[in-house]
């Protein structure tokens, strides 16, 4: 997927996309957009919604979980402190009874919990099982890929970076007890360790969902499974055929009240060929089409009605090794980076989108820079580039493997852009497709991590330092191995900084370092074309959703199928 890095719902992503997910703290890029089938129709009181995951998640554990198919489940069972308003993306109580409190300097935070909260099982959600929630983030032996996201949190940092295997329990307690995170019967307090105006949206997301003890005892190592997966959101996880489907069923304690649809089907497919097929076949509702449908869509006059153009807020790019040769030199990926036709890719390939000419943040976004042209599209720079690499003339450069997900649209792309560096820069790539969910697990790991290869970031909130701080800051994902010292310090002192006009320009400082680093090169910026069947109503789309409808789960139903 993308990271929270997330691809979009309603997209049979044609890249693996990592997407994380943060929250915002602003006006959003665009505002709700409901559905053109949310208005009118009878609920059908035990209505099924049936959509594609398209791979089995590596993990749905709220405390583990980066990529965006293992988001949408946890959005679902669970809900935050925070959520998100579609109509702004700022955030707004969920949980929380009521905004937070904040101290003056902005380090100090405080929720209040609502009283009539509980989880599936009926049991009163607890400002302790959202502490335990948060605590488990930062823990290390629970290993969670957004560990980073809280740091921000006093202790946490350190505690997390601990090594399990060599600290004595003795350290790691006293290492815990130093977390900022308390808790009383009705709130819970965090003490940051510097400025954060963007806290709130990080309550929001799922490194902070509540968990209970019992779950966690219970069912070990296999608390995910759906016996013990007891969360407090709209929907539960009745049933998991890994590999083929999920089940959810609507909560019906949930304090908003019982969501409308009954159940929520999530099945598996992986290719996007099949899947089109299987929404014509009414066996999906709700289908992300890609370049390769247009055509058909198009002159089909039942399923043109049924599009529509969904926002997009992701950028695809080809991620480098920058620990491995010939990706540690600078100059190697610059060449790269400038050696493909964004323009071309978008009309000949992509179809859907806009070419990523202007930096890694996507246009409507806050940080989109449409002068940063470190990476334009120049066969003539690029090839200077490459006589400056260190490796010009040298076996390095022959045979670069290039990794991705492995479906037949996804190679349709890859080799396009074999041809393109072959073509004005002598580069001879080999494609390397692999099985989506081993991709995944190959992306996340330094050790695995692929020479080249492709990925995708979704904003959680329309803010710099979710694009910038939180993917390429060398302690944050960096799922390339790329650190620039410059780039640390440019970033961190904008996310603290509460003057709106000087963190734009130093956020923009940063953001040019990373272009003409080039630790990824910047591929195109996404939107989207969904199909939806009529039946499907009280659908509110907005550009950042995990799930389908993710900030108005338990308005969504069904009709009557037909």
């Amino acid at each position: 997927m993308t990271q929270r890095g997330k691809a979009p719902w309603s997209f049979v992503a044609p890249f693996v996309a990592l997407a994380l997910v943060i929250g915002a703290c602003q006006a959003g890029p665009s505002t709700a957009q409901p559905s053109a089938t949310a208005a009118g129709g009878q609920a059908d009181p035990n209505g099924e919604l049936v959509t594609n995951l398209g791979s089995e998640p590596d993990t749905i554990d709220p405390h583990k979980a980066s990529f965006v198919g293992e988001i949408s489940v946890i959005m679902s069972v669970f809900e935050g402190l925070m959520t998100l308003d579609p109509k702004t993306l700022k955030p707004v109580p969920a949980v929380a009874a009521k905004e937070p409190e904040v101290s003056a300097d902005a380090k100090t935070w405080k929720f209040t919990i609502r009283d009539n909260v509980k989880f599936s099982d009926g049991a009163p959600v607890t400002a302790a099982d959202f502490a335990r929630g948060f605590m488990r983030t930062c823990d290390p032996k629970t290993a969670g890929e957004y560990s980073f996201v809280l740091y921000i949190i006093a202790g946490c940092e350190a505690w997390n970076g601990m090594d399990v295997k060599k600290a004595t329990p003795a350290e790691l307690d006293a290492a815990k007890a130093k977390v900022g995170i308390k808790s009383d019967a009705t709130s819970i307090t965090f003490s940051l360790t510097e400025p954060a105006g963007y806290f709130g949206s990080i309550a929001y997301m799922w490194v902070g969902m509540p968990v209970q003890q019992k779950s966690l005892d219970t069912g070990g190592d296999k608390w995910t499974e759906p016996a013990t997966y007891i969360g407090n959101g709209p929907f539960k996880l009745t049933e998991w055929k890994h590999n083929e489907k999920m089940v959810f069923e609507r909560n019906d304690g949930y304090w908003r009240g019982a969501p409308k649809l009954k159940k929520w089907t999530r099945v598996m497919i992986n290719e996007g060929a099949v899947a089109f097929a299987a929404y014509r076949n009414n066996e999906l509702d709700v289908f992300g089409a890609a370049a390769e449908d247009l055509r058909t869509i198009d002159s089909d006059a039942e399923l043109k009605a049924q599009a529509q153009d969904v926002p997009g807020s992701c950028t695809f790019y080809i991620g480098f090794n920058t620990r491995k040769a010939p990706m540690d030199d600078v100059n190697t990926r610059l060449a790269i980076s400038k050696a493909f036709d964004r323009n071309a890719f978008i009309t000949d390939v992509q179809k859907v989108g806009a070419p990523a000419n202007g930096g890694f943040i996507p246009p409507g976004f806050p940080g989109y820079d449409k002068d940063d042209s470190a990476q334009k599209y120049d066969p003539a720079a690029a090839k200077a580039a490459l006589a400056k690499s260190k490796y010009s003339g040298k076996p390095e450069l022959t045979n670069i493997k290039f990794t991705y997900s492995s479906s037949a649209r996804t190679k349709t792309r890859v080799e396009w852009l074999q041809q393109q560096l072959k073509t004005n820069i002598g580069i001879d790539v080999v494609p390397d497709p692999v099985d989506s969910t081993a991709y995944t697990q190959l992306v996340k790991k330094p050790e695995t991590l692929p020479l080249m290869f492709i990925l995708g970031w979704c904003a959680d909130f329309p803010h710099q330092q979710n694009w910038l701080t939180t993917v390429f800051h060398s302690t944050s994902l960096s799922r390339t191995g790329w650190k620039n010292d410059t780039f640390d310090k440019l970033t961190k002192q904008a996310d603290q900084d509460t003057n709106k006009e000087n963190a734009d320009k130093t956020y923009q400082e940063a953001s040019r370092i990373l272009s003409s680093e080039a630790p990824a090169a910047w591929l195109y910026y996404n939107a989207g074309k969904t199909l939806t069947k009529p039946w499907v109503k009280g659908v509110t789309t907005t550009a950042i959703d995990a799930a389908l409808g993710q900030f108005r789960l338990w308005e969504i139903f069904v009709t009557k199928k037909g």
